[in-house]
């Protein structure tokens, strides 16, 4: 997606909102995902115009965290000539069960990809198919009743191939979603 030549472009957010933070966390495991997604003919205008094309019977599934838990970032490095992306994602999961342990045992050595809501309602994609995000778990107990106890997840993935993206508006109603328990 080569750039001819620079646009005039208003970064300040002047007299409009722009507020931080994420408000829902969607995951797939790379392998229910059929081929590359996304790559970059599905990027038209800044902009990710295609779903995924999943595996028969899979979907993504929805992570309900504690507010203020989920950060998704990006960041670009590499000497000129050979620059590229590193998405990365953390986010906690409150409490501890046999069911928090047996979900965070599908992404051990199993790459995901994540689709995240950010308080404005704009949705991007963390990773990709072939590029996907590899969490690493923290867990801890808390040393007394009003301590966090619960798991800290961290992932990251470099050399993707552009900055986190945002999912074309019209697309986000079709994403297949595991059904609420």
């Amino acid at each position: 997606m080569p750039t001819v030549s620079f646009s005039n472009i208003d970064g300040t957010s002047h007299q409009k909102p722009n507020p931080g933070g994420i408000r829902q966390v969607y995951v797939a495991i790379a392998r229910d995902i059929q081929g590359v997604w996304p790559k970059e003919a599905d990027i038209t205008a800044g902009e990710i115009t295609t779903l995924p094309v999943m595996v028969t019977g899979k979907k993504f599934a929805e992570y309900e965290c504690p507010d203020g838990t989920v950060d998704a970032s990006s960041q670009q490095s590499g000497d000129p000539g050979y620059m590229s992306y590193k998405h990365m994602i953390n986010f906690s999961l409150a409490g501890y069960s046999k069911e928090l342990i047996a979900e965070l045992q599908k992404h051990r050595n199993a790459g995901s990809v994540f689709i995240v809501e950010q308080n404005d309602g704009t949705f991007s994609v963390v990773g990709s198919s072939d590029n996907p995000i590899y969490l690493k778990s923290d867990f801890k107990t808390g040393k007394k009743g009003s301590d966090k106890r619960g798991f800290d997840l961290k992932g990251e993935q470099d050399g993707q191939m552009w900055d986190l993206v945002p999912l074309k508006e019209t697309l986000i109603s079709q994403i297949q979603l595991l059904p609420q328990v």
